[in-house]
């Protein structure tokens, strides 16, 4: 941060007392004279410059020397210093005060100083004290506050959830930016208080929502609800609460803190569901509770389709009663491998298939994975007598598997499907 700056080898009497009361402390001091050229820096000023002991070299410097230039910085924060330290010198102000940074190479990290000057009245000649204070981890902390605030700021509008501080005795109410918008206003355009929450609820849910925070604040209850709010526009909404309160060591309530979101869409799709599910037990004349019956009918769902995903994933389309072709397209990872080689193995035992045609003609990429996936499958037929038959290599495949050097030995290899198709009809008929 400092640059080597020559001393001037010069002697005071101020130095006798003062300065190694300067040099006891743990910040960079240094004093400016009249003109606001340095007289003096104690050690800390030079420890901070990577010197930690500056031995028998005075420390004090050339009068001429302002004390910015012996800091690697900014040169907005270089001008405002200057200024600033003749604003102090002149009378005109009684301290000035700046942060500034560093100037540092790319691979190390800023560091920021607080910078105060005041007058230095114990020195004869006059001129002003220039104080250096790192607050680097100041900056830090207060830097991830400011990014923790943004996130939650963020998550809440995400999430359209925002929390609220009630003032029990006083009934004052704080929302977060997110409760507004939730309610339908701009944020802090709407006079918040615990009587203008009570006036936003949908009629027909005032009671039950005075009767919930009455239990929670009187009754130390949990506090958890769903109802109904109007916006300005007239449109209703359906919010999700819940809080806690908090009490005075005699017991007296005296704050509540909570959250709230909107929760509209979620009890529309939740009622809907609902109403599905009731229809689905009165057709099927079951009395199960309609949460079972919807987490029942999603189960079922989610397996039918995964169902019919993997058998389209990997079709058989029976040519005669013992060929079949098993078609591929797109990608073939460790799952896709498996099912097909299930497919193939069942085809070939349950439904005595003797001819297997794998084509590939619809894999957009082949590597070792397929190719072994592949070497696999023909394998495992083979064991329970059936042939497999590849069609469908075009010539970046044919050059990957020479690259990948696959042994292809074990299954016959054809350019197309009509010409593998070709060569199926014929050995299975002369298996005949």
């Amino acid at each position: 941060m400092l640059k080597d700056t020559p001393s001037s080898g010069s002697s005071s009497p101020f130095a006798s007392g003062a300065w190694s009361a300067l040099d006891a402390l743990t910040d960079p001091v240094a004093l400016v004279d009249t003109r606001g050229g340095i007289r003096y820096v104690n050690r800390a000023w030079y420890r901070l410059a990577g010197d930690s002991e500056p031995g028998p070299r005075s420390h004090e410097l050339a009068v001429s020397t302002p004390p910015d230039a012996m800091l690697e910085i900014r040169e907005t924060d270089r001008l405002a210093m200057r200024a600033g330290i003749g604003e102090v010198i002149t009378g005109r102000s009684a301290r000035f005060d700046l942060e500034l940074g560093t100037c540092v190479a790319a691979d190390e990290e800023p560091r920021w100083f607080s910078l105060v000057v005041t007058p230095c009245p114990v020195d004869p000649e006059g001129g002003a004290l220039v104080h250096l204070r790192d607050v680097t981890a100041q900056r830090k902390t207060e830097s991830a506050l400011r990014a923790s605030e943004d996130g939650l700021l963020w998550a809440q509008e995400i999430g359209n959830m925002g929390n609220w501080d009630w003032d029990i005795p006083t009934g004052g109410l704080t929302w977060s930016d997110q409760i507004f918008r939730i309610f339908g206003y701009e944020p802090r355009k709407f006079d918040v208080s615990y009587q203008a929450f009570m006036g936003t609820i949908h009629p027909d849910d005032r009671d039950m929502v005075t009767v919930a925070v009455n239990k929670a604040v009187n009754e130390r209850a949990p506090y958890s609800i769903e109802h109904r709010i109007v916006l300005p526009t007239g449109e209703v909404r359906v919010v999700h609460e819940q809080g806690k309160v908090f009490y005075s060591d005699s017991g007296t309530p005296l704050r509540m803190l909570g959250t709230v979101q909107d929760v509209t869409e979620r009890r529309q799709s939740a009622d809907t569901i609902h109403f599905q599910a009731v229809q689905l037990e009165q057709e099927l004349a079951a009395r199960e509770e309609a949460e079972r019956a919807r987490a029942a009918l999603q189960d079922e769902v989610i397996r039918v389709q995964r169902a019919l995903l993997e058998e389209l994933s990997t079709p058989l389309i029976p040519i005669r009663e013992d060929i079949v072709v098993l078609p591929l397209i797109g990608a073939i990872d460790a799952r896709r491998a498996d099912q097909m080689l299930e497919t193939a193995l069942h085809a070939a035992v349950a439904k005595q298939t003797r001819v297997v045609i794998i084509d590939i003609t619809g894999v957009r990429q082949v590597d070792t994975h397929v190719a072994n996936t592949l070497m696999r499958t023909a394998q495992a037929l083979g064991l329970v007598g059936a042939e497999v038959v590849l069609t469908g290599i075009r010539s970046d495949v044919a050059r990957t598997l020479v690259e990948l050097d696959v042994p292809l030995t074990s299954l016959v290899v054809r350019g197309t499907l009509a010409s593998g198709i070709a060569y199926a009809t014929g050995q299975a008929g002369k298996r005949r």
